[in-house]
């Protein structure tokens, strides 16, 4: 069995229960018959009496490791007797074990990528399943299931060796076979996960610092330090690359600004022209898994676009009425959902009321007109609040014609 090398399996079926087994072990190596194994050596582990396993009872004793032909000799409760003189094979060999096997850390960092891993092999031998140190044989030292470093154990089976980790793997300790040893099978100790400790990276936004509004058209510069930390503090740290992304508050398509690998001075800067209200991000990602990733957002970049009256009159109807019109223009291209006017009067031109409200319309050119029932001598204007995204504006104070 792979799993017990000195216990012996046999599979047997009949058309009657099976009485009686016997097992002839011949040596391979010199074709010499070794050891008998009578019925009362054998267990019925699974199955029926006559089709099942049976199992020797101890596990079988023989002077020499090695293979071995297994002939079989079986007969039913009917008297009816079979040989088989090569009804399989025993591979009488010793099963790599490994114990306590361990590192000196369990994680590695940019500057300390050396791990020493310690254990002790030993070989449980078939007849006996004792436990014994296995001296002078070869041990693999695998990261991440790959070989590193092969050691060699000493009298008491104890082996020690350094490995390079670069990355967060595991590490194990394996018994390969070979020829040097050919009776020590494969044997491999449980996986030592080893994890990373990464280097603190973070970045600082010189400007913007602190949140402004601009012009539509307006360009505005990013200027960013990275830093690393160490055990003097916090320092520039050159040769990061990264990318800078214009991000809008509002959500939506970002814009890539550039891309940038960092100088002695771990600065960044780019100059970018907005389009809409956001912020920049700045963010570096190393390939090196002890280089932690870091990103930081710019204060807020608010972007007014224009928004003009390119005409406004007032007239005098009959009575004490008076009919203002007027046109808008937003000479940046975008133009608001709605387009609310606020007509305002002052009877000096200084101190202004708002009278009502109209709406320009949002063809082009986006005029508006609205009549004033009672309206007194004095001066009248058209006002545009500010939104979100667009600039207040304000048309000339006129008086109203006849």
């Amino acid at each position: 069995m792979s799993e017990d090398l000195g216990t012996l399996a046999v599979s047997i079926s009949s058309d009657s229960p099976i009485t009686d087994i016997r097992a002839r072990l011949v040596s391979v190596a010199t074709q010499q018959e070794v050891a008998v194994l009578e019925n009362d050596a054998f267990a019925l582990v699974s199955g029926t009496p006559d089709n099942g396993v049976w199992h020797t009872k101890q596990p079988v004793s023989l002077a020499e490791l090695g293979n071995y032909t297994v002939g079989v000799e079986a007969t039913d409760a009917d008297g009816d007797r079979t040989t088989d003189t090569s009804a399989g094979s025993l591979a009488y060999y010793v099963a790599a074990v490994f114990e306590d096997v361990r590192t000196d850390r369990a994680e590695v960092d940019i500057d300390n990528r050396q791990v020493r891993v310690d254990g002790t092999l030993k070989g449980r031998w078939p007849g006996t399943r004792e436990l014994k140190p296995l001296a002078d044989h070869a041990v693999d030292l695998d990261v991440d299931y790959w070989t590193e470093s092969t050691v060699r154990t000493d009298a008491d089976g104890r082996f020690s060796g350094t490995v390079t980790v670069n990355d967060a793997v595991p590490i194990q300790a394996v018994y390969r076979h070979s020829g040097e040893h050919p009776f020590v099978v494969y044997g491999e100790s449980p996986l030592v996960p080893i994890g990373v400790r990464q280097v603190a990276t973070r970045w600082t936004v010189q400007s913007p610092a602190e949140a402004r509004t601009i012009n539509f058209g307006q360009q505005v510069t990013l200027t960013a330090t990275l830093e690393r930390e160490t055990a003097q503090g916090w320092v520039p740290f050159e040769g990061q690359s990264g990318g800078v992304l214009f991000e809008p508050s509002a959500g939506g398509q970002f814009t890539s600004v550039g891309y940038f690998t960092t100088g002695a001075d771990g600065k960044v800067s780019f100059d970018h022209v907005p389009w809409e209200t956001g912020s920049f991000r700045v963010a570096s990602h190393s390939d090196d898994p002890f280089i932690a990733a870091a990103s930081a957002n710019s204060a807020e970049i608010t972007v007014l676009r224009a928004s003009v009256f390119s005409s406004f009159s007032a007239i005098r109807t009959k009575g004490q009425g008076v009919h203002v019109e007027g046109e808008m223009d937003f000479p940046d291209g975008w133009t608001p959902a709605t387009i609310p006017v606020h007509i305002q009067y002052s009877r000096d031109g200084e101190e202004w009321t708002d009278l009502l409200t109209t709406e320009a319309g949002s063809g082009s050119p986006h005029a508006f007109s609205v009549d004033i029932p009672q309206a007194g001598r004095g001066y009248f204007r058209a006002h545009f609040e500010a939104t979100e995204s667009f600039r207040a504006a304000t048309s000339q104070a006129v008086r109203a014609s006849r």
